[in-house]
């Protein structure tokens, strides 16, 4: 196991860097501290190695412009409705940055923001730990938020996860990554691979793309996820809901969070086994990226996000995102990778 830590700009008073976590078969997961982001899953599929996730060019293009490539994603992940918590009687109104939503923690979120770190590794782990305390007001949420993030990479070829944070006062909180995943070599977008997803059930949207009819059974319907399919044949289904969001944009809610997902790559071993603690997954399969701006590499489907996370309401309440005062939000996500 080996850890190296590349400094590849400077900025604020702030070195920004990129943490290279190294097993004894030559899987790489490289850590950037801007947003404790996930920059590149390198595996040792041939001579060289495959890239297992989608990614931008350069290191320095992840502060240029917001696209939430593998950052850590709050202080809460996803679509508010309206941007409205409601507490009691009393209604808390956050700006709105997606349409008529609140969405990813607003103007500046975790993925925006520059993480300390510390590295560590033993013989079976490498790891990177990285802390932001994220002050009241900021984005307009309540409570001083002091996070830590924590990426360990296995020398059985899985990278988990773990993220804690705690609040001096009533606050929101759902924490989550944002990989987008892609197992095929560059250049190949994701319709020729599975998807399995232990679920049965999931939640329609709104269009506001807000879940607003509670859930529904998957079976009969192109969601029908339980045994793997194509994600091709997902994605040109005439059902509205995936008309409506260009594709897969929608919360699963896990039946078993021991393996919540299987993303695989037919005619290869490529595999990736998502595990986690969190009720749902939302799978999205990079419906708007479209090769422009920083991210001119990427274009439509080019990967599949499945972010681990409490699921979006239509309830004003969010009280599944609520974190009390002292109280600590737990979330662990890990991914082990077949090649």
């Amino acid at each position: 196991m080996d850890v190296t830590v590349e400094k590849y700009g400077y900025a604020h008073d702030r070195d920004y860097c990129a943490i290279h976590l190294t097993n004894g078969h030559g899987m790489t997961a490289v850590i950037l501290n801007h947003g404790a982001t996930v920059a590149q899953i390198l595996v040792p599929t041939t001579a060289d190695k495959t890239n297992m996730i989608m990614s931008l060019p350069t290191f320095q293009d992840y502060s240029k412009e917001r696209n939430f490539l593998g950052g850590t994603v709050g202080r809460i992940i996803g679509r508010m409705a309206a941007g409205k918590w409601q507490v009691g009687n009393t209604v808390q109104q956050f700006t709105l940055n997606d349409g008529p939503n609140h969405a990813h923690g607003g103007d500046e979120g975790l993925d925006t923001q520059v993480f300390d770190f510390t590295t560590d590794y033993t013989a079976h782990t490498a790891s990177v730990t990285l802390t932001l305390f994220d002050p009241a007001g900021h984005n307009g949420y309540p409570g001083n938020l002091q996070v830590q993030v924590t990426y360990t990479l296995t020398d059985q070829d899985t990278l988990t996860f773990a993220v804690t944070a705690v609040s001096d006062a009533l606050t929101l909180c759902n924490i989550a990554n944002h990989t987008y995943f892609n197992l095929a070599d560059a250049g190949q977008d994701v319709q020729a691979q599975q998807l399995q997803i232990n679920a049965d059930y999931y939640l329609p949207l709104n269009a506001a793309s807000i879940p607003d009819t509670g859930r529904q059974a998957v079976a009969g319907t192109v969601f029908d996820l339980r045994q793997p399919q194509a994600l091709g044949a997902v994605l040109r289904s005439t059902d509205p809901q995936i008309v409506a969001e260009h594709g897969l944009n929608h919360p699963f809610l896990l039946n078993d969070q021991q393996q919540g997902a299987v993303l695989s790559l037919p005619g290869t071993s490529r595999r990736m086994t998502l595990t986690t603690d969190a009720p749902s997954v939302v799978a999205y399969t990079a419906n708007h990226f479209n090769h422009t701006g920083v991210a001119a590499n990427l274009g439509q489907y080019d990967g599949v996000a499945l972010e681990a996370q409490v699921p979006p309401t239509a309830d004003p309440q969010l009280s599944g995102c609520v974190l009390l005062p002292g109280q600590t939000f737990h979330r662990t996500t890990s991914w082990q990778f077949d090649y």
